[in-house]
């Protein structure tokens, strides 16, 4: 009686080169399951299924792999806000799709998201993050200039005061704290942030002007 066949073992991830995304996969997948607080680069390997010292080949420590993370997030979240500035001509209706691909975004991707803007690690030592996160705030610039032609200052002041809305609306809904996290609610709610920003910016930007004069 002939022997049966061994069931054939799986190849392991690095084998075919591709361990860096591997362990990025495991990496996000873990901390949309525990959070960030219990995150440990061992736990990590064992969900990737190598060694627990396969991931210093690309990691040496865990903030590592969070700037690696957050930079690929805010690369994405880039191309999510180009594509929104591609619908339409006006400003205003740009700015409003690109705060609904922001919330879109964060929902889609809440471990990443978290990963974003909730790790810690030192942000400037990463140079790739510091670039994908500069474009954030440049693409953003750009378009508040082109909401007013306000001046570089003033885009500046008003890209922060978006951000901050539109940020705070995200994570409420996310937190459900906010109507309850719909996300249908929630891009009404960002569309009329944007518009009361928009109506409000020239008298805030001059009493922000007279302030420092």
């Amino acid at each position: 009686m002939s022997k049966p066949a061994a069931a054939e073992k799986p190849e392991k991830p690095y084998h075919h080169g591709n361990l860096k995304s591997v362990l990025a996969r495991a990496a996000l997948k873990l901390v949309g399951e525990t959070g960030l607080g219990a995150f440990n680069l061992r736990e990590v390997a064992r969900r990737a299924g190598v060694s627990h010292n396969a991931p210093y080949r690309h990691f040496k420590k865990k903030e590592d792999i969070f700037a690696a993370l957050a930079t690929e997030g805010f690369r994405q979240w880039n191309e999510r806000l180009q594509a929104a500035l591609q619908q339409g001509s006006d400003p205003a209706d740009q700015l409003r799709a690109a705060s609904r691909a922001y919330l879109r975004f964060a929902f889609e991707n809440p471990a990443r998201f978290n990963v974003m803007f909730h790790s810690e690690f030192d942000r400037e030592t990463y140079g790739e993050y510091v670039a994908a996160y500069t474009a954030s705030l440049s693409l953003l610039s750009q378009l508040m200039t082109a909401c007013g032609a306000l001046g570089a200052e003033s885009a500046e002041v008003t890209g922060d005061l978006v951000w901050t809305g539109v940020h705070g609306i995200t994570e409420l809904g996310l937190a459900k704290r906010l109507r309850e996290g719909n996300v249908e609610l929630l891009e009404e709610l960002a569309d009329a942030a944007i518009d009361s920003l928009l109506r409000g910016m020239p008298k805030t930007l001059r009493r922000t002007r007279t302030s420092k004069a």
